[in-house]
């Protein structure tokens, strides 16, 4: 889905590259050490609920 936007076309970035693709997720799991997409959207959501979720942050548009 240019994972951002929700259109459900993960490969898709729409002409812009700041969307985040699968190949996105791919780069930043293996700059980051996990072994798996799964396991960077595991700490991705840890993060979140640890330190975003219900702060300011969190509400804030972007």
């Amino acid at each position: 889905m240019c994972w951002n936007c929700g259109c459900m076309m993960p490969e898709d970035d729409h002409g812009n590259p700041d969307n985040i693709t699968t190949e996105s997720l791919r780069k930043a799991a293996r700059a980051g050490g996990p072994e798996t997409i799964h396991k960077l959207m595991d700490n991705l959501n840890k993060i979140y609920r640890s330190k975003v979720e219900g702060t300011p942050i969190d509400k804030k548009p972007i």
